[in-house]
């Protein structure tokens, strides 16, 4: 089996996989309690930075391709929170960890940079686009209640690209072994040093952040019982999975150091999530369209939900997920946090959700005024008065009529009785809502 497993691997593929799950993946929050520093808007800010963790990539994304990484499950637990979250992704594909740093630094003091000021020969075709929104990322950052950040795995890959996979650590040379126990001793060196030169500059334009650091994955082996079978010799394994170890070290003191600056620091195990099943949560069986051996350690759609799972339970204690839905229910409905659940089903038309009037008025905690001689609703949640005529293409908000962007309000016949049913995206917006439909989940998040 062993030897089977092996002959998967090709030189230069067993390099990007230890390379790429080599990935210090951090998570930086913001405390929500107002505080000198802390981000003033009314809504609950993301910023995703690093490499291509960051970006969501999985095995055949183009730049057309639309990331659901653990980014996004993370954006979406906050508005599972009843959080009015927004998030910006500023992900790299092949982004360094002095990369990083030097960005940050930049977008800090203000300076307009280009790719080759940061790190020159990026592969991502966005590179020079994300890198013109510097001066956007230093505002972003600022305004930011939670940063998501992945880095270091780029740091790693021309060291392992030298190591090979066919012949076994302890049978190289002696030099050559002294030579890359050196280079990995440089590459930690500098990986904490630029490590720390992020927390900083993060520190400095947010300094209330929560701090939450993830472990680094190293898909290298399947697990059947507790027996473990690695692609690669047991002493390239060794070698590897100490040098895993030795990050993690690093990381752990890197945490106690800020955590007695004051910062509220967290470890998340994103190792545990995918090393517990590499083949489900990584590519690493993938093959091209001749059937040859194409692995990948970048997380599957599976990989990034346990990732997800990772970041988002330590911040708030729990992974959040709809009801199954019966086979007449088109969506979910969630507001302030909590799933509405209703005898009368959500009806989409032309795109947008309507929903029975009183489901609404009672999930937004609004007072609901009825007059049947003009099938009229007036619904008032604070200083916010919203009506809606049956029918009509317009809507009343605090007394000034606007448009309707939506089909009318109408009745919906059911067994005995009609119901009203209003287009549940113009109602709550008319009454201060966040509305976000998140199509990965077939769900409409509505949030204050």
């Amino acid at each position: 089996m062993y030897s089977k497993l092996r002959n998967m691997w090709s030189r230069a593929a067993i390099a990007a996989v230890v390379a790429g799950c080599l990935a210090s993946a951090m998570t930086a929050s913001a405390a929500q309690a107002p505080a000198a520093g802390t981000a003033t808007s009314d809504t609950y800010d993301i910023v995703v930075l690093g490499d291509s963790l960051a970006a969501g990539y999985e095995l055949g994304f183009t730049e057309s391709s639309v990331p659901y990484g653990y980014a996004e499950h993370v954006y979406e637990q906050a508005l599972f929170q009843g959080l009015r979250a927004e998030y910006t992704n500023y992900g790299i594909i092949g982004l360094r960890s002095e990369g990083l740093s030097k960005w940050l630094d930049a977008a800090a003091k203000g300076q307009a940079v280009k790719e080759a000021d940061i790190q020159a020969g990026l592969i991502d075709p966005r590179a020079a686009a994300m890198f013109g929104k510097t001066p956007q990322l230093a505002q972003d950052l600022k305004d930011a209640e939670l940063v998501l950040l992945t880095i270091g795995g780029n740091d790693f890959l021309w060291m392992l690209n030298d190591l090979g996979v066919e012949t076994a650590f302890n049978q190289l040379p002696a030099d050559k072994q002294d030579l890359l126990k050196s280079q990995l001793d440089a590459l930690l060196e500098s990986f904490e040093k630029q490590l720390k030169a992020s927390l900083d500059t993060i520190q400095k334009l947010q300094p209330n952040a929560e701090i939450m650091i993830a472990n680094q994955y190293l898909p290298i082996y399947i697990q059947i019982r507790d027996q473990k079978t690695y692609f690669v010799p047991d002493s390239t394994a060794k070698f590897l999975t100490d040098g895993q170890t030795r990050l993690l070290e690093r990381l752990q003191t890197v945490v106690a150091e800020y955590s007695k600056q004051g910062l509220n620091v967290k470890i998340a195990d994103a190792s545990s999530a995918i090393e517990k099943d590499a083949l489900k949560f990584t590519s690493i069986r993938a093959t091209d369209e001749k059937g040859n051996p194409k692995p990948d350690i970048h997380p599957t759609a599976a990989g990034y939900t346990e990732l997800g799972k990772t970041f988002s339970e330590p911040l708030w204690g729990a992974y959040k997920t709809v009801k199954p839905r019966k086979s007449n229910v088109p969506i979910s409905i969630v507001v302030g946090g909590k799933e509405v659940i209703t005898d009368y089903a959500p009806v989409i038309k032309k795109g947008r959700t309507f929903l029975s009037l009183r489901d609404v008025t009672d999930a937004l905690g609004a007072e609901l005024q009825w007059n049947a001689a003009t099938s009229t609703a007036t619904i008032t949640l604070e200083d916010r008065t919203v009506a809606i005529t049956v029918g009509a293409d317009t809507i009343s908000i605090n007394g000034k009529s606007e448009p309707l962007n939506a089909e009318p309000a109408y009745l919906q016949q059911f067994s005995g009785e009609k119901k009203t049913y209003v287009p549940l995206a113009a109602l709550s917006d008319g009454l201060g809502f966040q509305v976000v439909y998140r199509e990965t989940l077939k769900t409409a998040f509505i949030n204050r």
